[in-house]
């Protein structure tokens, strides 16, 4: 009978030690694995990066990792390009309070830095509020001349106009306002929109498409034997002319 408990405690021991040993293991090895995509995903990304980079410099804004200034990367593979894709709306990035943007009217040519021609076409410009509603005061720039705009939700301007309460294309924007295409005409180049008492973001957007506002680059890498991939995105505005170039005191 002693045996018999002696041999039960024994295997039970046995099989105790034999777990540990197996949880431990199983845990090393997951952590090894881990490890190993980590490291993985930070070469996928510093790849793509690479790749982002060269494409920047690029003429033709496009780049393969493998190849010319990107042949010391090995086991990976992937390519950057520039996206020329035109779309009917656009979203600024975040404006600081006082801050403007510059949004081209026609296309931009970064070798002669000259704008295109302009369509007369209106087009609507939304703002949202936060903590304090934005006014906008809006300079529209043409090859012929200028023309100013005032928009304040809150009356806080004298004179200035009043905002639709509905932005047609994006109801999550609660203001907007129509620059009408008869006064942007042929020949405007450029609006400059000046975000005054609160900054955010601007979203324009008009029938037929709208020009380009800066060079967007699309870059991927993946690994070629871990399954690991990584695809970043960079937007690079058109150059943005300062806001105190526009200074105006209400």
């Amino acid at each position: 009978m002693r045996r018999g408990q002696i041999l039960l405690i024994t295997v039970m021991i046995l099989a105790t030690v034999l777990t540990v040993v197996l949880s431990v293991s199983f845990r090393s090895i997951t952590e090894i694995q881990v490890t190993k995509l980590e490291e993985e995903s930070q070469k996928a990304l510093a790849a793509a990066e690479a790749a982002l980079e060269a494409a920047l410099r690029a003429a033709d804004g496009s780049a393969t990792i493998g190849t010319g200034s990107l042949s010391d990367i090995t086991g990976f593979s992937g390519s950057a390009n520039l996206d020329t894709t035109t779309k009917n709306d656009f979203t600024s990035t975040t404006i600081n309070k006082d801050g403007a943007y510059t949004f081209y009217l026609g296309s931009y040519d970064l070798a002669t830095h000259k704008i295109g021609a302009s369509l007369t076409e209106s087009i609507d410009i939304c703002f949202k509020s936060a903590s304090t509603n934005p006014a906008l005061e809006i300079t529209l720039i043409k090859t012929s001349g200028l023309k100013k705009y005032v928009v304040d939700p809150d009356s806080r301007i004298t004179n200035a106009s009043s905002p639709s309460l509905l932005c047609s294309r994006d109801n999550s924007y609660n203001y907007s306002y129509t620059i009408p295409g008869a006064d942007i005409g042929a020949d405007g180049q450029l609006l400059i929109i000046k975000s005054l008492y609160q900054g955010g973001k601007l979203y324009f957007s008009r029938s037929s498409n709208l020009p380009l506002q800066g060079k967007t680059i699309n870059s991927e890498a993946a690994s070629t034997t871990g399954g690991v991939s990584k695809k970043i995105t960079l937007f690079q505005s058109y150059p943005q002319i300062p806001s105190e170039f526009f200074n105006t005191t209400f």
